[in-house]
């Protein structure tokens, strides 16, 4: 490698090599920073031919200028200077903004101008630091493509829940409005809001569950610990982070929930508003989706699609050609945690006003569905809380403040059981991990199941010297850690 470096850099310029070189730190960038949404074989494909085809082509077709005009060829090292610089840097503002930044670009082309001037001979150089540049970040996409090919041992249930046999089978929806706090946090100092709503699901039939939480900050973290029925303390990899491995391909594509579901002949409905959970284009387990994977961008930045989710649902639910009893996952962006964009007091006033639009929405929602499946269990549940009352994103993450963490992780859960409860039987729900193994004791009627509760408690990241730590915030019995 070193020979073919030495000899390439006291030789002739060679195009498709300096192609490679200046599209190799971009895409291991965009990798590097991206991977647990881009990680299908379709996103490698076309990244390699706009990342490295790209260079490659603006390269040979250079190298074919300098053959045929010998003006031009005069100039070669100050072309080529100007040429590398831009070209990585242009592929540089698609990889960090998804946009080109026009202004930013002209003003580089300007100072690349100027300086090949007096640094024209060395623009074989640019190359070496572009490749010592992309070390990091090679590493990087090392580390997590080992963190994503390893063995979810995490997951393993410790029984046979997965091939219970239900004695009742009705139609199940999972409604999830992304964060929405229960009462107890709605009411407190932080959110200070009297929410009619908790009093409207209680005179319409659904057990509303005080002081439930989520057991993780995020919807990927949360989700995936949910439908797999464990506690996956952020999949104990080597560096933990929010946006987790696989998590996608649990929530969007096979699990414990849906295998179980499968197993007693349920036709599953997977219904959401954008496209966040199906980026990375997951193995489809679910009958039926409201979102094309075909619809998302490869670049998309979590919202380049929007679906009408009311609409799309009533269209699932009027699919007259998918046979036996019907699984729903619904979810609604509403109303969302806080984005740090706003003083406190005015991002809890947003928030408030989103509650207030969503609850309409819900209200809706489960009118229809009372109407045209008044037998159906019904369950509306968040993934996490709303974070109101933290200034920022990194103090999610080194709060000990008992109410921003109850805050982080406070979340509505109401269950429509239409009279398939057993009473006592949910005593012991405390938090959204246990949500599918207690449904499925339920239908199954068998409360064997509820010996292997998982423990209740919540977690979160700890930021490190070098990377985060998994640490617990919340204990089994509801009490936030402080220490």
């Amino acid at each position: 490698m070193v020979n073919f470096f030495t000899k390439y850099f006291k030789g002739n310029f060679n195009p498709l090599l300096t192609g490679l070189i200046c599209g190799f730190y971009p895409l291991t960038f965009y990798f590097s920073n991206n991977f647990s949404a881009i990680n299908s074989w379709e996103h490698l494909g076309f990244f390699l031919l706009f990342y490295i085809g790209i260079p490659v082509v603006i390269f040979t077709v250079a190298s074919l200028v300098f053959k045929y005009s010998e003006t031009l060829l005069k100039y070669k090292p100050h072309i080529l200077f100007v040429l590398i610089i831009m070209t990585v840097a242009t592929l540089m503002s698609q990889a960090m903004y998804l946009t080109i930044k026009k202004k930013m670009l002209l003003g580089l082309l300007i100072i690349s101008v100027l300086a090949a001037w007096k640094l024209y001979a060395h623009f074989k150089k640019l190359l070496i630091i572009i490749l010592m540049m992309s070390i990091l970040p090679t590493i990087n996409c090392v580390i997590k493509i080992v963190e994503h090919e390893r063995k979810m041992e995490w997951a393993s249930l410790p029984d046979d829940i997965e091939n219970a046999k239900f004695k009742s089978t009705p139609n199940i929806y999972m409604i999830q409005p992304d964060g929405y706090v229960g009462q107890d946090m709605m009411e407190s100092t932080l959110y200070h809001f009297n929410n009619p709503f908790y009093d409207w699901l209680k005179n319409n039939g659904f057990k509303v569950y005080e002081n439930f939480r989520s057991n993780y900050p995020a919807s990927l973290t949360s989700n995936s610990s949910m439908f797999s029925m464990k506690q996956h303390r952020f999949g104990k990899v080597l560096f933990p982070s929010i946006d987790m491995p696989n998590a996608r391909d649990i929530i969007a594509g096979n699990n414990a929930a849906i295998k179980t579901l499968k197993n007693n002949g349920y036709k599953n409905f997977f219904i959401v508003q954008d496209e966040y959970f199906q980026q990375n284009r997951p193995k489809p387990g679910y009958d039926y989706y409201n979102l094309n994977p075909d619809e998302i961008p490869y670049f998309s930045n979590d919202n380049n699609v929007k679906k009408v989710v009311f609409e799309d649902l009533r269209a699932a639910m009027d699919t007259i050609h998918i046979k036996g009893p019907r699984f729903y996952f619904v979810e609604k962006l509403l109303p969302h945690h806080i984005h740090f964009a706003a003083s406190k007091e005015e991002e809890r006033d947003i928030y408030i006003e989103k509650i207030k639009v969503v609850n309409g929405w819900l209200e809706n929602t489960v009118n229809y569905i009372s109407e045209k499946d008044p037998n159906a269990i019904i369950i509306i549940l968040a993934d996490h809380g709303g974070w109101v009352g933290l200034g920022s994103y990194p103090e999610m993450f080194s709060t000990k403040d008992p109410k921003q963490i109850h805050s982080i992780y406070s979340t509505l859960a109401a269950i429509k059981w239409n009279g398939y409860l057993t009473e006592g039987m949910d005593a012991k729900l405390k938090s959204n991990v246990n949500i599918f193994r207690l449904l499925f004791t339920v239908l199954s009627e068998n409360p064997e199941y509820l010996k292997y509760l998982e423990d209740d408690s919540s977690y979160n990241l700890q930021n490190g010297t070098f990377s985060k730590s998994v640490r617990a915030v919340i204990d089994d019995s509801g009490k936030v850690i402080s220490n």
